[in-house]
């Protein structure tokens, strides 16, 4: 912003009467306080909207006879690695039994490891079919989608 704006009648100090101006002057009822008109600035002519530029909602197109791969076995499923965040070096299986909602997490959260998230699915059907509690977590504003 490079003009001037004069904020002296938006908010009254604390404790001090309504009488009492700016830097002390006294300020008389029904007299407007005359402050200095805000300077023009330059317009700056910008570059047109190109064609290119999206104006709403990317449509998305499922493929065409795209299936699933098969998901890992449990055993294999918990032998999967974690190779970064706070459980770097754990498997999934070690995952499950001290922070189950963490796997929750990665099926919920993760989209460039499909392999992760196969076996973290597989994982959070084995604790849902145990009944495991857990706790959740907050997922992304936005909405994700995994092959």
């Amino acid at each position: 912003m490079t003009a001037r704006v004069d904020t002296t009648d938006t908010f009254q100090p604390r404790n001090q009467s309504t009488s009492a101006g700016p830097a002390g002057a006294t300020v008389r009822p029904g007299v407007p306080f005359s402050a200095q008109p805000p300077l023009r600035g330059e317009r700056v002519q910008g570059e047109p909207p190109r064609a290119s530029t999206p104006t709403g909602p990317a449509e998305r197109d499922t493929l065409r006879d795209f299936r699933r791969p098969d998901p890992p076995s449990l055993v294999v499923a918990r032998d999967h690695p974690i190779e970064f965040g706070k459980f770097h070096g754990h498997t999934l299986g070690e995952i499950a039994a001290f922070e189950p909602s963490y796997i929750d997490w990665v099926a919920a959260t993760v989209t460039r490891d499909p392999e992760l998230v196969a076996a973290a699915r597989v994982l959070q059907a084995d604790l849902d079919a145990r009944g495991v509690g857990r706790r959740s977590h907050q997922t992304s504003a936005r909405p994700t989608r995994s092959a």
